[in-house]
């Protein structure tokens, strides 16, 4: 419902948060873990690209090839889900050990 002027729509929306804290809390957590279980199975879906490990999503890393905007791990409780999509859409997916040894190879030819 829109309000006459910003001032009343803000009040009325601290009023609301306040006096719903604990459904509000319940729809932050519930959000945030589709968003997590989202990734979990895009990880396992596609799986290391090197090596064709898809076993546990943990073990499973996003590997910028380039253009970052931000890191999924650090954005994915801050971010809403079509840009996680996005930038997830940007990376190959690794397990930690090849994305180790992709990162080794890449300092050791930069040098």
């Amino acid at each position: 419902m829109p309000y006459k002027n910003k001032e009343e729509g803000n009040i009325n929306r601290k009023l609301f948060y306040k006096n719903n804290n604990g459904l509000m809390r319940e729809r932050r957590l519930k959000y945030r873990k589709m968003k997590r279980d989202y990734i979990d199975n895009y990880k396992l879906s596609k799986g290391c690209a090197v090596c064709g490990y898809n076993k546990c999503a943990s073990a499973l890393d996003f590997h910028h090839d380039g253009n970052k905007e931000y890191n999924i791990a650090n954005a994915r409780n801050s971010m809403g889900l079509k840009r996680l999509i996005e930038e997830m859409d940007k990376c190959i997916v690794l397990c930690r050990n090849c994305h180790a040894e992709l990162h080794e190879n890449l300092r050791r030819n930069n040098r």
